[in-house]
């Protein structure tokens, strides 16, 4: 039988320099960062979903979107600011504006899009509910530009929404982990297709039935005539 030779070379075993990592771990607190994510992608597709509603008719569905939207910014800055340690930090990231760093220009996005979806629920809010203490206490300047300015701020948002959910993708790629840097190119539309799903998922969850699944579904026959119609 042949004798089976003995490799020239040893088998080489994974080491760095001094037993240190090759790339520094990123630092994150849980569950601050991955809710800040998930929260914000929500808010962006829910911006999205509102102004689509509100232009098919569907104002139950758009009231929803908007309340999901004002939601989840505002949780979504708040444990933003846990992660940072002090509400100072996201402060002093507002005072300039950078094209090239992707956390200015997210900062910038997350401030516009929190204030814009609160603007635009505080509006879809007070005229479900004209009778309301909230909307009687207003004055009447106010109450009256109130819906106009909502729905202006429902339209910017639908600008600021796609931005809100995919900014963060362009933030993760732009790291030292070889893995989320070379799927630079792929982030983006995933970070945006879970933004719509979430955001599908909590209109279906928020909105009554009937007036969730009718919009979707084709006329049949023999549909009860007491069903009540999406507004």
């Amino acid at each position: 039988m042949a004798r089976r030779e003995d490799a020239m070379v040893p088998e080489a075993e994974f080491r760095s320099y001094y037993g240190q990592p090759v790339i520094k771990a990123p630092v994150w607190h849980v569950p601050h960062m991955p809710l800040y994510l998930y929260l914000g992608g929500l808010s962006g597709g829910a911006s999205l979903m509102s102004a689509a509603a509100r232009l098919a008719g569907h104002d139950r569905l758009g009231l929803t979107a908007r309340v999901t939207a004002a939601a989840g910014a505002t949780l979504g800055a708040g444990f933003l600011v846990a992660e940072l340690g002090r509400p100072e930090r996201f402060l002093n990231m507002l005072r300039i504006f950078k094209p090239t760093s992707p956390m200015s220009v997210g900062s910038w996005i997350l401030a516009a899009h929190s204030g814009l979806s609160a603007l635009a629920t505080a509006s879809a809010v007070t005229s479900a509910a004209p009778a309301s203490a909230v909307a009687a206490r207003l004055p009447r300047r106010v109450a009256a530009a109130l819906p106009a300015a909502g729905d202006a701020a429902a339209v910017a948002t639908a600008l600021t929404g796609p931005l809100m959910a995919t900014y963060t993708a362009v933030l993760v790629a732009d790291t030292a982990v070889p893995a989320w840097h070379e799927a630079h190119r792929e982030l983006p539309f995933l970070f945006a297709g879970s933004a719509l799903a979430s955001a599908g998922a909590m209109g279906m969850l928020a909105t009554p039935a009937p007036r969730r699944v009718r919009p979707a579904s084709p006329p049949r026959r023999g549909r009860p005539s007491n069903w009540p119609r999406a507004r």
